[in-house]
């Protein structure tokens, strides 16, 4: 590590880890959104197309429904921080070093070469055994 990255708390790390990949989806939408406004030009299809987005959204959402509430998940887990980057954990069964926490999904390293996926979801909802001590959050 850098001395500049060795300076920031763990608990900064992570907030900022989540933080710019919610902005780059933020940022993507956005410009998805300008790259299909620029297609109005073709007037009674495009109504129609849009008139049926609110179908279309629910239909989505009922079928990404899992992976919605893993990215709501992944921000409570980035702003509460019951676990961040580097804290060693107990989860269902399995301990291990938490290597990256994205917006879907939380990445354990129980020690044996394995990487443990846990879904944001599942730890929020269950119970997790954080074995790092109380230092202060920052």
């Amino acid at each position: 590590m850098s001395p500049a990255v060795s300076q920031v708390s763990r608990g900064t790390r992570t907030r900022l880890t989540i933080l710019r990949r919610l902005l780059l989806l933020a940022a993507f939408l956005v410009i998805a959104a300008i790259v299909l406004a620029q297609f109005t030009s073709l007037g009674k299809l495009a109504a129609g197309i849009f008139a049926s987005t609110a179908v279309l959204g629910l239909i989505i959402g009922f079928a990404a429904q899992n992976t919605i509430s893993n990215i709501i998940a992944g921000v409570l887990i980035a702003i509460t921080q019951p676990i961040r980057i580097g804290d060693r954990i107990g989860f269902e069964e399995r301990e291990g070093r938490v290597t990256d926490i994205t917006l879907s999904y939380t990445y354990m390293d129980p020690g044996d070469g394995s990487r443990v996926v846990i879904p944001n979801q599942l730890l929020v909802e269950g119970i997790v055994h954080n074995h790092s001590g109380t230092e202060t959050k920052a």
